[in-house]
């Protein structure tokens, strides 16, 4: 475990990055996270649980792909989290969120190529001559789903090569969840129950055979909920031992296992 314990967050309030903020600020990290609108609503001042957050977060107003509006602050960090990413194009999550159609309106289009690879590669590249800064977590997936392009995972794989051929500069991590839920997100519950199902009739009874061979087998991997995506973030950054791809196996085992 590093004795520097300063966690650098490209999109800390969004659904994965909250639970990796307050996962490593309640084991003492200090914080910083990286968004365009800098500090989000009163929300992000709890926990998962809906207590009072451990600490504090260190809001920074910037733009991934403008590598001087974040510059700044990456010295005196030694990791690098990246949750950035969309599953559609042009902004669907603001405007599937409730209440949020307005501010979609009002932002750019984004495009997989921009948030999943762009963002990513920008931070990474800013971030390899850092002294001190050596660990670098992206969070992939671990395959694209049915009726979604199939640029949403391309682009991430270009990221995860990336980071891949620099591991001489900075350790790779790289996550590959399938679904995740949360009781925070009561939406994403009934849907992680209807992935559970899914798996059950494909891998233990005789649907499974006739789905192989579709695009659905695609969406036969277990849901996971965010805070175990989120302990394993941390665990894997504070264990040197973690490097490279890990699958969702290894991210269950990992999140779920306590670094000595």
């Amino acid at each position: 475990m590093s004795a520097a314990r300063k966690l650098f967050v490209v999109g800390g309030s969004g659904f994965l990055g909250q639970a990796i903020c307050h996962s490593a600020l309640a084991r003492g990290w200090e914080v910083l996270s990286l968004s365009r609108h800098g500090a989000p609503g009163k929300a992000l001042t709890r926990d998962p649980s809906g207590k009072p957050a451990a600490g504090c977060i260190r809001w920074i107003q910037g733009d991934a792909l403008k590598p001087e509006s974040f510059q700044e602050h990456l010295p005196g960090c030694t990791a690098v989290v990246h949750t950035v990413g969309v599953l559609m194009e042009n902004n669907y999550k603001s405007m599937v969120n409730m209440g949020a159609t307005s501010r979609a309106s009002r932002q750019p289009p984004t495009t997989y190529e921009q948030a999943n690879r762009d963002t990513a590669l920008s931070v990474a590249r800013a971030a390899r001559g850092v002294q001190g800064l050596d660990t670098f977590v992206y969070i992939s997936a671990s395959d694209v789903l049915p009726l979604i392009s199939a640029r949403y995972i391309s682009t991430k794989r270009e990221a995860e090569n990336d980071l891949l051929a620099h591991r001489d500069a900075m350790r790779p991590i790289i996550l590959r969840p399938g679904f995740m839920f949360s009781s925070v997100r009561p939406v994403s519950l009934p849907i992680a129950a209807g992935v559970s199902l899914y798996n059950t009739l494909y891998h233990r009874t005789p649907a499974g055979c006739l789905l192989k061979h579709t695009p659905f087998a695609k969406a036969a991997s277990p849901a996971l909920r965010r805070e175990v995506v989120a302990s394993a973030v941390v665990n894997a950054i504070e264990d040197r031992r973690v490097s490279g791809v890990l699958e969702i196996a290894d991210i269950e085992r990992i999140g779920n296992t306590s670094v000595p």
